[in-house]
C-alpha cells in the first residue's frame, strides 16, 4: 500500500469516519453539503407552456357525451347503425394543461427490490462524482490499513440517489457542437428538437375541426433534464450494500498524525541508522585531518536529520543525500557498511509500500 498524504479537507473525513458521523456514501454526501436537492419546476414549466399558447383554446368532449352508434333501421337481417358524431354543443372550452408521463425513473436492484424515483417530486443530485471518489479512495485505504469495520447494511432509496445526474440542456449542446461527427443524431435531436405529443386517447375521426390536443408534454417546456448513469452505480457497487465504523486502531492514526503503525516503526527505525552513519564518517574525518570535506558533509547530514523529523520522511531525498556523500573523497571501506544498510532499509521500505 502507497502512502497516502492527506490534506485537511481529507484528514476532517477521517475524523468523522472515526466519530461515527460518516458511514456511508450519503451520509458523507449530507456530512459535508455535496448534494443539491433539485426537481422539476410546475409552476415554471405552466408558464413556459402559456407563454408558448398565448391563448389557444381547446375543446374536449363533455363527460355526458358517450361515442356510440345509433341504430337507424331496425331489421333483423341487415341492421343499419351511424355513428353517434359530437355536435359543437357536446365539447366544452378548455385550457391546455401537462401531461407527466416519463418524468420517473425506476432503479431495479434485484427481482424484488425496485425504487422508483419522480422527478416533480424531487431528488438529491451529487454535485460532483469526484467527490464520492475522494471518499472512496479514503474508505479503500483505512479497509486495508485495518483501520475501520466494514459490515452490510440495509439498502434504501437515498442509496441510489448519488447516481442521478442534473443534466442542462446548453451544457449538453456545447458538449455536443465539439463532437459533431461522433454525436451527429444527437447534435439534430438539440439542434432541431422533438415535439413531444401526448396520445388522449380520442377518436379524431369523429370530432369536427376543433383543438383537441390540449394536453401537452412537460419535456417541451424545460432546459434541463436527469440522467442516472448506470457507469457510476457500477464504480460504487461493492460500497452501496455497505457501511464503515472506526476502531481503536483508526484514533490511534489520528493520534499519530495520520500516520500507520508501520510509518512510525520505520520513521523511528532511521535514526539509530542515521547516528552511525553520522559516527563513522565523523571519524573518517578526523582520520583524514581534512577539513575541506567538514562544512559538505555536516549539511547534507543535516538534510538528512530533517527529512526523518518530518512527519512524512522524504526518502527519495534522503537517498539522493546518501548517493552524495558515497561520491564524497571520505567514502571508503568504513562508511561502505553503513551507508549500504541504511540505503537497503530505506529500499525495503518503499518496496514493501508498493
Amino acid at each position: 500500500m502507497n502512502d497516502i498524504k492527506f490534506n485537511k479537507h481529507q484528514q476532517l473525513i477521517i475524523k468523522k469516519i472515526a466519530s461515527g458521523e460518516i458511514t456511508d456514501i450519503s451520509t458523507y454526501l449530507k456530512t459535508f453539503d455535496l448534494s443539491t436537492y433539485r426537481k422539476l419546476d410546475e409552476n415554471d414549466i405552466l408558464n413556459r407552456l402559456n407563454e408558448s399558447e398565448k391563448g389557444n383554446c381547446y375543446k374536449r368532449l363533455k363527460k355526458t357525451f358517450r361515442e356510440s352508434n345509433q341504430l337507424l333501421c331496425n331489421n333483423d337481417l341487415f341492421p343499419q347503425f351511424v355513428p353517434n358524431i359530437p355536435k359543437l354543443e357536446d365539447f366544452e372550452d378548455v385550457e391546455p394543461t401537462i401531461a407527466k408521463n416519463g418524468s420517473k425513473y425506476t432503479v431495479v436492484v434485484d427481482n424484488s427490490t425496485k425504487y422508483e424515483y419522480d422527478f416533480f417530486d424531487g431528488i438529491n443530485i451529487n454535485n460532483s462524482f469526484s467527490d464520492i471518489k475522494e471518499f472512496l479512495t479514503i474508505w479503500q485505504f483505512l479497509k486495508l490499513e485495518g483501520l475501520v469495520l466494514e459490515v452490510d447494511k440495509q439498502l434504501s432509496k437515498s442509496d441510489f440517489e448519488p447516481f442521478f445526474e442534473y443534466k442542462p440542456i446548453n451544457e449538453i449542446k456545447a458538449y455536443v457542437n465539439s463532437q459533431l461527427e461522433t454525436f451527429w443524431d444527437s447534435y439534430k435531436r438539440l439542434t432541431s428538437p422533438k415535439k413531444y405529443k401526448v396520445d388522449i386517447n380520442e377518436s379524431k375521426s369523429l370530432y369536427p375541426n376543433v383543438k383537441t390536443d390540449y394536453v401537452k408534454d412537460f419535456r417541451n417546456y424545460i432546459d434541463y433534464y436527469f440522467e442516472y448513469n448506470k457507469a457510476n452505480e457500477l464504480i460504487c457497487s461493492q460500497f452501496i450494500c455497505k457501511q464503515i465504523y472506526g476502531n481503536p486502531e483508526l484514533d490511534a492514526f489520528i493520534k499519530n498524525k495520520f500516520k500507520t503503525r508501520e510509518q512510525i516503526n520505520f520513521k523511528w527505525s532511521l535514526i539509530p541508522a542515521y547516528l552511525a552513519l553520522a559516527l563513522t564518517l565523523g571519524i573518517a574525518i578526523w582520520q583524514k585531518n581534512d577539513n575541506s570535506d567538514i562544512i559538505k558533509i555536516q549539511q547534507q547530514l543535516d538534510s538528512i536529520q530533517q527529512a526523518i523529523d518530518n512527519n512524512n520522511p522524504d526518502l527519495d531525498k534522503i537517498e539522493q543525500q546518501l548517493d552524495d556523500i558515497s561520491k564524497s573523497d571520505i567514502y571508503d571501506g568504513s562508511t561502505n557498511e553503513k551507508l549500504d544498510e541504511m540505503i537497503e532499509q530505506i529500499k525495503n521500505y518503499k518496496d514493501y509500500q508498493k
